[in-house]
């Protein structure tokens, strides 16, 4: 089987001065997003909105191809 990365999306939970959730999605992100830009992106989101960054959630999407025999 060939592995073709096809995309990745990136959903932020943050934590409004009331204790509410508010998700926020964002697409085109690089595959291999590491903790501390994940980290980081989470502290200028708080800067941005002054709410607090609670968790980000990261999904990939490959395609698997059989190979043409």
């Amino acid at each position: 089987m060939n592995k073709t990365w096809m995309k990745s999306t990136l959903a932020v939970e943050m934590l409004d001065g009331e204790n509410v959730v508010r998700k926020q999605a964002f697409n085109a992100i690089a595959p291999e997003a590491t903790n501390e830009q994940l980290t980081s992106f989470g502290k200028t989101l708080e800067t941005l909105t002054g709410q607090s960054f609670r968790n980000a959630k990261i999904a990939n999407f490959y395609q698997y191809v059989a190979p043409v025999a």
